[in-house]
């Protein structure tokens, strides 16, 4: 009976063992790019960049310029935000020990020219608005 026991107990320890070593160890790399304007190929400082699956949000350099260091291999969406610009993402597929490089361009949103008016709604600029509907009585 004991025999049994002991080589029950020994069974179990291989096998617990032997699951350990079939795990795989995950395994990471990089992802380096720049933004620039789509219009004049400047870079864009400042823009926030994001990944799809989750990592971090940085900032883009002065020279347009992100780096995210030590994230799982696989494939990513990366977007990048700025006011001003129009949204716009890329895809990279990030390899063990590699470094994927993504170049995102940034359209400039156009100026509403309504904006300016936007005082004038309020009657607060606008010359023609006196309060007298232009009536001479």
């Amino acid at each position: 009976m004991i025999y049994r026991i002991l080589l029950l107990l020994v069974s179990f320890s291989f096998l617990f063992s032997c699951e350990k070593d079939a795990i795989d160890q995950e395994t990471f790399g990089s992802i380096e790019g720049f933004v620039l304007n789509s219009e004049t190929e400047e870079p864009v400082s400042n823009a926030n960049i994001t990944t799809t699956p989750p990592t971090n949000s940085i900032l883009t350099e002065p020279d347009g310029t992100f780096f995210f260091d030590d994230i799982p291999t696989g494939g990513y969406s990366i977007q990048a935000r700025k006011s001003g610009f129009k949204s716009n993402s890329v895809s990279v597929s990030v390899r063990e020990d590699g470094v994927a490089h993504a170049s995102i361009p940034l359209s400039p949103e156009p100026e509403d020219e309504d904006d300016d008016d936007e005082d004038d709604d309020n009657g607060d600029e606008d010359d023609d608005d006196n309060g007298d509907n232009g009536d001479e009585d």
